[in-house]
């Protein structure tokens, strides 16, 4: 079903843009490593509603490292507890929370 949208030209581009765009891995980056992307993720999963083909902004440019700890935090959200958000735990180099959904965040908007 979803595997079928990666084959697609139409995918390839999207993924070729965000790479160009955003070429080291998002969540490396906010822990002060510097590390090529070579997977680019669907913030919100397809099988959650997401849209195949989203903005960039909806894709997450990410090292085979990283992309491999969401997909399998994703696949068994008891293998981090709370899904894949909790494995990638701690803070950025200015000290805001890596999750955004982290309470912190939500306190200091507005």
């Amino acid at each position: 079903m979803s595997s079928s949208i990666y084959s697609t030209r139409r995918w390839r581009k999207l993924r070729a843009a965000k790479l160009a765009l955003q070429p080291l891995c998002e969540p490396c980056s906010r822990r002060g490593k510097l590390v090529p992307a070579y997977s680019v993720d669907h913030i919100k999963a397809i099988a959650a509603g997401g849209d195949p083909y989203p903005a960039l902004d909806g894709l997450m440019s990410m090292c085979v490292s990283c992309h491999s700890i969401k997909t399998n935090a994703r696949d068994n959200p008891h293998a981090f507890g709370k899904g894949w958000k909790a494995a990638f735990k701690g803070c950025d180099l200015d000290g805001r929370p890596l999750d955004p959904d982290h309470p912190f965040l939500a306190s200091s908007e507005g």
